[in-house]
């Protein structure tokens, strides 16, 4: 919709020597330029009128719905003000303004991203911390290249139309006319590049941000749940090769619900984004940590020589992440988690087994009235360690009163 290209500010008859009949003729040309670009200037609402109902035609949406979409006109809009501007003055669109105009290749695949992005956090089961993304997707102006392409077709047939209709009511010469159509198609064609660069570029930073969804809580930057399993299984096909073993530690915050309900979820969401980056800092680089869903985190100590000997071990560097309140809009917030641990010694373990067996040592825990430990070898759930005490239950420090459950 827009020239990639600066024309002439006047017609080749004007920088031509000749007499004052040439000069005359060089003065009419201008001036019909003044007047065509000034017509086509009135009659921008008939373009944008027409190529919204061209999209009503191809997108399956009615024409209210479509005109709704203002800002999604206001590129049709600015493109033939840019075409008007061209040939009353002589001046192309600058380099924001032809971007403004390319914009919808960035916008199609944004749309493109939010659809995707809904569809994902639609398959994640239900959380505590309320912090699932919930993107606005506009299910009645969806673009595509398709579209796209054939919105700069329809925006040029348009403009042409209505310059050829304003040259014949205002005697316009041929020549003038045959200038402006070229410059539009030029536009078109500008327009077209720079919006199929825009969605490319656009597309690629989807690929990644998905990418990265597809493997990391959006929350709190951890690995997720499918990234954790397949750690986990490499981290067992390890063990038939080089002797030792894991420690895997399935931690659910107590009284997590209590937060939400009596601060919202935003404090909610920033007390886990805040565990979640004391847990990091326990991690050595051959360990992993991971947000399981809600209030559930799950880490992964590996290469162990005696992992039932550094199993304790393990347990301190987890139970120090509660060791000091977190500290939330000004307040301080106690909090205490229950832990199930899993060790595993030697391979032979299955990774779904491992993760069920810490899960349930956990809610062994829950269920003895939580804020305690269990640590159970895998395979051997009789070599299990009494629940033990790790913190204090959660409260405000400046309320010094207690919520448990």
């Amino acid at each position: 919709m827009i020239s990639g290209t600066d024309p002439p500010v006047s017609t080749g008859e004007s920088q031509s020597p000749g007499g004052p009949a040439r000069r005359v003729q060089a003065t009419e040309r201008i001036a019909e330029r003044v007047a065509l670009g000034n017509a086509l200037e009135e009659r921008t609402n008939d373009v944008v009128r027409w190529c919204q109902l061209e999209f009503v035609k191809h997108s399956g949406t009615t024409f209210d719905e479509v005109a709704a979409q203002d800002a999604r006109w206001e590129t049709t809009s600015l493109a033939v003000h840019s075409i008007a501007q061209w040939l009353t003055s002589g001046v192309s669109a600058d380099h924001l303004d032809r971007e403004q105009i390319a914009s919808l290749g960035r916008v199609a695949v944004q749309q493109r991203g939010a659809r995707m992005l809904s569809a994902r956090v639609g398959e994640q089961p239900e959380v505590e911390s309320g912090s699932r993304p919930s993107p606005h997707i506009d299910t009645h102006f969806q673009l595509s290249v398709a579209l796209i392409t054939r919105l700069n077709l329809w925006w040029s047939e348009a403009t042409r139309t209505v310059l050829a209709e304003e040259a014949a009511r205002l005697e316009i010469s041929t020549a003038t006319l045959d200038e402006a159509c070229d410059m539009v198609m030029k536009s078109c064609r500008s327009s077209l590049v720079r919006m199929a660069k825009q969605f490319d570029a656009e597309f690629e930073s989807l690929y990644e941000r998905m990418s990265h969804l597809a493997r990391y809580d959006a929350l709190t930057g951890l690995v997720n749940r499918a990234t954790l399993v397949e750690w986990l299984e490499r981290a067992n096909a390890r063990l038939a090769r080089h002797p030792g073993g894991l420690v895997v530690a399935f931690m659910d915050v107590d009284n997590f619900k209590d937060v939400n309900d009596a601060y919202g979820h935003a404090w909610g969401d920033e007390v886990l984004v805040e565990l979640a980056s004391r847990l990091v800092t326990q991690m050595r680089p051959e360990d992993v940590v991971a947000r399981f869903g809600g209030d559930e985190f799950v880490a992964i100590f590996a290469d162990l020589t005696d992992p039932l000997d550094a199993a304790p071990r393990m347990v301190e560097r987890l139970q120090s992440i509660v060791t000091e309140p977190v500290r939330v809009n000004g307040e301080d917030l106690h909090m205490t988690i229950s832990i199930g641990i899993a060790v595993v010694q030697g391979p032979g373990c299955y990774t779904d087994e491992v993760l069920a067996q810490a899960d349930t040592a956990m809610y062994s825990v829950k269920k003895t009235g939580s804020n305690k430990i269990v640590i159970v070898e895998s395979g051997s759930p009789d070599r299990s360690v009494a629940p033990r005490s790790v913190g204090s239950t959660l409260r405000r420090s400046n309320q010094g009163s207690d919520s448990s459950a």
